[in-house]
């Protein structure tokens, strides 16, 4: 008789994601729908609602990643639109209203409309992926697709190795320039010193890059990696009943943008 074996334990995301403990598939089958319809429909104002409520949840979910996340959404949605407003040609059937004055041109409000309209839709499906990824981890999205959608693990395993290795690559990097930093520059410019650092280490890092590729290569064929259709799993994903509430949510906001701004159209010319 084999002896109990204690589970490992699970790894926590910090702030309110923690907590929550989604599982990693409800978070992006809730917020998908809503990415399309807020990028469809002919108005800003869906996209708008987006983001005043999720740059409160960035700020929520892991604070340490969501504030700056959400103040460069902001501050990239505010510059592209004013941007494409002062680009877009004023109107010429009818006066429009001027709203405000840019760099002393003036900004009328279809100009403002047009502009509003492509920076917050963009700036909205943004918050919602950025969202997304801070309630779960890639690693664990993928393995959820080959869990829950029995989708084949050849490619979501590719995708595991490929993001792993882009940790490693980090890692690399950061030992080789401390290694430089630690031996001293050549240059008495400061400005110079760190791009010369970062130049300086591409061979090394070139040289660790395929030496990791060599040992993961020879570790999947170790491991028989695409010899059987199916493999045991690291991390066993369970869908919980808030998962379910969360996808519905995520379905119902859906429905009622569709409803309520459905009269708008749905862009498939230019404004």
């Amino acid at each position: 008789m084999t002896p109990p074996m204690i589970p490992p334990p699970l790894p926590s995301l910090p702030g309110l994601a923690g907590r929550l403990n989604f599982d990693p598939l409800s978070p992006f089958a809730a917020a998908l729908p809503l990415m399309l319809a807020v990028a469809s429909l002919n108005t800003p104002l869906p996209a708008l609602w987006t983001l005043t409520l999720t740059i409160p949840l960035l700020f929520l979910i892991q604070p340490r990643k969501g504030i700056p996340i959400a103040l460069a959404l902001l501050v990239f949605a505010t510059v592209l639109s004013l941007s494409m407003a002062q680009a877009t040609p004023i109107s010429k059937v009818g006066a429009s209203p001027v709203v405000f004055e840019l760099w002393g041109a003036p900004i009328e409000h279809n100009q403002l409309f047009v502009g509003a309209k492509l920076g917050a839709k963009l700036a909205a499906v943004i918050s919602l992926a950025a969202l997304t990824g801070l309630l779960a981890t890639p690693q664990d999205l993928l393995r959820s697709l080959v869990q829950h959608l029995r989708l084949p693990y050849r490619v979501p395993y590719a995708g595991i190795a490929a993001l792993s290795f882009m940790s490693r690559f980090r890692d690399e990097h950061r030992a080789i320039r401390e290694a430089h930093a630690l031996r001293g520059s050549r240059l008495r410019t400061p400005l110079l010193t760190v791009p010369v650092r970062w130049v300086t280490s591409i061979p090394a890092l070139t040289a660790a890059a395929v030496r990791h590729a060599e040992r993961m290569s020879m570790s999947m064929d170790s491991r028989a990696f695409a010899a059987f259709p199916t493999r045991t799993e690291p991390r066993v994903l369970t869908w919980r009943w808030r998962d379910s509430v969360l996808l519905l949510a995520g379905w119902v906001a859906t429905v009622a943008v569709a409803y309520f701004f459905g009269d708008a159209g749905v862009v498939l010319h230019d404004v």
